[in-house]
């Protein structure tokens, strides 16, 4: 059982160092990943992020029994239900989430971007992956999440998931807004014929 404790921790590093890795080769070879600018805004935009990284991580290490001790407040630890069926399902879907996000960086190969700049638009990507789903890459850390909350089931990693799922659906709806406006016709061809997740 103490090496299940373990599997959330691995999947949220393998996870994040897909991403950052992609992103350096990608930066390495003239991609520009981003059009942020150091607003007061972007500052405590990355300040918060920072932030919640720190926390999420602390407490995935806490929960694998690597530390003892954690930032939360007691009350957020306890945990709801320890069930061996949500165990197993939130191991699936945590694999499954590495394994979409390396599918879907894959197939985005030069055209991964982060935020939304009609100045730094990538290809339109709807091949591989993306003939399939047309948010691989969002569908992917949204198993992350639910995954995590599945395995350590505590009232902060259901909170989290549960803004993340919001956060996320939210998102899209502002990404496709985005892609319509800036893709035109071949969006508006591509979103007929390719669901929104899966």
């Amino acid at each position: 059982m103490e090496i299940i404790r373990l599997i959330p921790l691995i999947g949220f590093l393998v996870f994040c160092l897909q991403i950052g890795i992609r992103a350096f080769v990608l930066q390495r070879k003239g991609t520009k990943l981003s059009d942020r600018k150091s607003s007061f805004k972007a500052i405590i935009s990355s300040a918060f992020l920072i932030v919640f990284f720190f926390i999420f991580l602390n407490e995935l290490v806490y929960k694998a029994g690597l530390i003892h001790f954690s930032v939360l407040p007691d009350v957020l630890h306890p945990l709801l239900i320890g069930n061996v069926i949500f165990t197993t399902c939130g191991i699936v879907l945590l694999l499954l989430s590495n394994l979409l996000m390396l599918v879907s960086l894959r197939a985005l190969n030069q055209s991964l971007r982060f935020g939304l700049n009609k100045g730094n638009l990538g290809k339109l990507v709807t091949s591989g992956i993306y003939a399939r789903s047309r948010n691989p890459f969002f569908l992917a850390i949204n198993c992350l999440f639910v995954g995590i909350a599945l395995i350590f089931p505590s009232l902060f990693f259901i909170a989290i998931c549960l803004l993340t799922l919001v956060s996320i659906h939210l998102f899209i709806l502002k990404e496709e807004r985005f892609m319509h406006k800036n893709y035109g016709k071949d969006y508006k061809n591509y979103a007929k014929t390719v669901r929104r997740y899966f």
